[in-house]
């Protein structure tokens, strides 16, 4: 619902007209209704996305094929699903200015926030005729509105024109989809300092870049939804950041430059197939294909063929995988990016960081000299496991380089999910690499309510969320801590910590075992998830942990000048400990005393060939095991036939994606080192016939 007066309008836009905007298209029943269910599971879904806000009734949304009361029926369910989660839009251009009126006044009654409005589609033929019915609609509702430059209504406004629209007080801006990039560009650099100008497609930001203006909202399209998903938003996460100034288009070719390119491919041949309306039937069919409500398409638009539906699947799903049932999960999540990059003060290997718990500006900086891979802030003094005050984490990110990670702990947090997310938030705002946040005595579900909405608080920033229980949680009747990797997946979590309560002496293996730790972080690495161990760990642990080969190894005693974790933490112990580390990660010190116990290590198999099988490289090096293993799982059960070759350079990820391989029900067939010290582990899967 707006909370804004008729003159506030503009500055409202200002503030609330952010990041990525959705179009809704309208779903419909096999019997051609308008399909109310679909189109709220479609607008949860595209929440789910982290998108700021949603448009209905457009273009797109086929509008012109609705009848009134079903316009204002889709309005009202499309406004009742959104509140309190998505800014709503209504399109309310009617060849009938009466009408125009009357769904305006529907829209604000059901609580839209923002109107879009367009050139009466019959009849205006001149700049004069498209202001006055514009200025028309504006004189008598309070919304801001948006005007729609589009050449699906006949005709197009100029850049100049469309600077005296934005002139009427609570018109605040324009969706510029001329389709003619000079205008686009004229629009922006003429109007775009006093209204919003979006144009709906990613090569506006580099254009921005190179002449100067900024663009502050994708408005509004269903890139979103056709690229993204709730466990992959890579599409808002590039617009969030985009639209803030911040363009990465190495991020961009690495994630949507495929799928962009299989979307002009499907949008353009659909287009011109049919004279130059918009591809509604398209996105139907690729919203339906995402899990969305779609249904055909009405007259005189045309369904997809059977034959078009079969080859935009085949296009679209190597590009965007889908959840299979099976043991092993059919699509692992994207792990957390920063967990695969090299860190510049490793000994060259990937896999175990280290992670330092810091309490103070002057530990922060002591772990840094000495190599820490993480610097993580918390509280010594609150309770057992307390979090830092902000103002140490904004003080700490201004003094250690943005490449560097900077994590911060919540400590045991309440049951409350809005205070917990507003936490959240807090650490995404101040830049923090990761933000943990523990359960003790919670029971499941609470603890899942609350890492969910600090997931939903964190969209639009980089701040990974961890989820942490405790190893000795049975001694305080809390969360069992093997419940972690469920908790973790069912969360959404980038990743997890597992810690200890208790600082008495006894640590993580006095509680949990390592066979047991170790078949947590397999499960968990074969869902992408990046993986924590902490709890009074010291050097006489470090056998024990390289043989589990956790993400992240987590200390603070082991580090302290006394060893002990209430004295200072010292550069020159945090370097020897990442130094023993190192050895152990290069097979310099071999954990595994009794060899690897894999039958085909020595690399002495022979391969047989099944027929149509192929080969996949799957190059595991400056990556850590779980993202090797989540990439295997992916390989194998996208193509269940190919032969599969890793790239491993790390001792304890060769140990364990040869593990992994036969724990999986797959085969290892050679095992062959290079003289430069890479692997190379060929893998044939499901060799038992599963």
């Amino acid at each position: 619902m707006a909370r804004y007066q008729k003159h506030e309008a503009q500055e409202w836009a200002w503030e609330a007209l952010r990041g990525q905007w959705s179009t809704l298209i309208t779903p419909f029943t096999p019997d051609n209704a308008f399909d109310e269910e679909g189109m709220r599971r479609n607008i949860r879904y595209i929440q789910k996305l982290g998108t700021t806000g949603a448009g209905c009734t457009w273009a797109m949304g086929e509008f012109w094929s609705l009848t009134f009361d079903e316009r204002v029926k889709v309005m009202e369910t499309v406004a009742d699903e959104s509140r309190g989660k998505l800014l709503s839009g209504a399109h309310v251009t009617h060849t009938s200015t009466k009408d125009m009126l009357a769904l305006a006044k529907h829209a604000e009654d059901c609580g839209i926030d923002l109107l879009m409005v367009a050139s009466p589609y019959m009849v205006a033929k001149t700049e004069e005729q498209v202001y006055q019915y514009v200025k028309l609609l504006a004189d008598n509702t309070p919304l801001g509105i948006m005007f729609y430059n589009s050449p699906q209504f006949g005709f197009l406004m100029s850049p100049q024109g469309l600077k005296r629209l934005c002139q009427i007080p609570n018109v605040v801006g324009v969706k510029e989809a001329s389709f003619n990039q000079q205008t686009s560009i004229e629009t922006h650099l003429l109007v775009g300092k006093d209204a919003i100008i979006s144009t709906p497609d990613e090569w506006i930001f580099p254009k921005a870049q190179q002449l100067g203006f900024q663009q502050q909202v994708m408005f509004a399209n269903t890139s979103d939804w056709r690229f993204d998903t709730p466990e992959c938003n890579y599409y808002v996460q590039f617009i969030d950041r985009a639209t803030k100034g911040d363009l990465d288009l190495e991020f961009y070719n690495t994630h949507l430059k495929d799928l962009k390119a299989v979307s002009d491919k499907w949008w353009g041949g659909t287009v011109k197939k049919h004279g130059g309306v918009l591809p509604a039937s398209m996105c139907k069919y690729w919203g339906e294909l995402m899990g969305m409500a779609g249904g055909g398409v009405r007259s005189p638009l045309i369904d997809l063929t059977t034959e078009e539906k079969a080859e935009l699947k085949q296009d679209i799903t190597p590009l965007i995988p889908k959840p299979k049932a099976a043991t092993i999960p059919a699509r692992a999540r994207e792990h957390a990016r920063w967990l695969n990059d090299k860190s510049e003060r490793s000994v060259d290997f990937s896999g175990m960081m280290l992670l330092v718990s810091a309490q103070n500006m002057a530990e922060a900086l002591e772990a840094d000299k000495g190599g820490a891979d993480i610097i993580d802030l918390k509280n010594l003094q609150e309770a057992l496991v307390g979090s830092a005050h902000p103002d140490l984490l904004e003080a700490v990110r201004e003094r250690i380089p943005a490449e560097k990670h900077v994590s911060v702990t919540l400590g045991v947090v309440p049951n409350q999910a809005g205070t917990v997310a507003m936490a959240a938030r807090a650490a995404g705002m101040l830049n923090a690499t990761s933000v943990k946040i523990g359960f003790c005595e919670t029971d499941y579900a609470t603890a899942l309510e609350v890492l969910k909405e600090s997931r939903r608080a964190l969209r639009g920033y980089d701040t990974k969320l961890i989820g942490s229980l405790f190893a000795d949680n049975k001694l305080f009747g809390g969360l069992e801590p093997r419940q972690m990797v469920k908790l973790a997946r069912e969360s959404e979590c980038d990743g997890f910590l597992i810690d200890t309560l208790t600082k008495d002496g006894r640590n993580l293996f006095d509680f949990i075992p390592e066979n047991e730790l170790r078949e947590m972080v397999l499960e968990a690495k074969q869902y992408g998830l990046s993986t924590a161990l902490s709890g009074h760990l010291k050097l006489s642990d470090l056998d024990e942990l390289a043989r589990i080969n956790p993400d992240i190894v987590g200390v603070r005693g082991a580090v302290c000048r006394s060893g002990e974790r209430d004295a200072a933490v010292a550069a020159e112990a945090v370097a020897h400990f990442k130094h023993e580390l190192g050895l152990r990660k290069s097979g310099e010190i071999d954990v595994h005393h009794n060899g690897n116990g894999h039958s085909n290590g020595n690399g002495n198999g022979t391969a047989t060939v099944t027929k149509g099988g192929g080969w996949a490289v799957v190059d595991g090096r400056g990556k850590n095991c779980a993202g090797v293993i989540a990439a295997l799982t992916n390989q194998i059960n996208s193509d269940r036939h190919s032969f599969v070759e890793a790239v491993l350079h790390d001792a304890l990820n060769i140990y364990d994606v040869i593990y992994w391989t036969e724990q999986a029900g797959h085969r290892v067939i050679t095992q062959r080192k290079e003289a430069d010290g890479l692997v190379r582990v060929l893998i044939q899967p499901h060799s038992n016939g599963h």
